[in-house]
């Protein structure tokens, strides 16, 4: 790897741990923002994650008396893509098929978590919903690292820094 690569990789895993890390911490602000006399404030960080989790309270972990602004799974998944950028999984990358297989374990345990109980075979509960949530973002920000590192090698105005036409393929030394 050179020097250029190995910088890309940092950036990438920069980038992507700040703004797991920067949505963790909105996930928690809520009950603290509510508590501290800024409901208005908890109240848009709510309405914020609203399209992307039921934030069931009966489903969410509370702090103060008040649910989190995401579910058991969510806060899971965040935490997981959080801890998951700033690990360093190179076995995961060896190709294209072990990625393939990687996404695979890490999404089936987190569906049949999500859809067993409806079978009745499965009553999930607040453990197996962070857990499966935990294990699916783990790998997943290896993987969405690993692509922000890719973006940042091939991308387009990387030719034109090197005097290039962004809009034909350049070839490196």
């Amino acid at each position: 790897m050179n020097r250029k690569t190995k910088s890309n990789l940092v950036s990438a895993r920069s980038v992507a741990s700040g703004v797991w890390c920067a949505l963790c911490a909105l996930a928690l602000a809520p009950p603290v923002l509510a508590s501290s006399g800024c409901p208005a404030a908890a109240a848009i960080i709510y309405y914020f994650f609203s399209p992307v989790c039921h934030q069931m309270p009966e489903r969410t972990f509370a702090l103060m008396g008040m649910p989190l602004a995401v579910c058991h799974r969510c806060c899971g998944i965040y935490l997981g893509l959080f801890l998951g950028s700033l690990m360093k999984n190179r076995w995961m990358h060896h190709s294209p098929v072990t990625r393939r297989g990687w996404v695979l374990a890490a999404t089936i345990p987190l569906a049949l978590d999500a859809l067993l109980p409806y079978t009745g075979l499965w009553a999930n509960t607040i453990l197996s919903r962070f857990i499966t949530g935990l294990w699916f973002g783990i790998p997943t920000a290896s993987l969405l690292v690993r692509g922000i590192e890719e973006f940042l090698n091939e991308a387009p105005w990387q030719r034109f820094a090197l005097g290039g036409s962004p809009f034909r393929k350049a070839t490196y030394e």
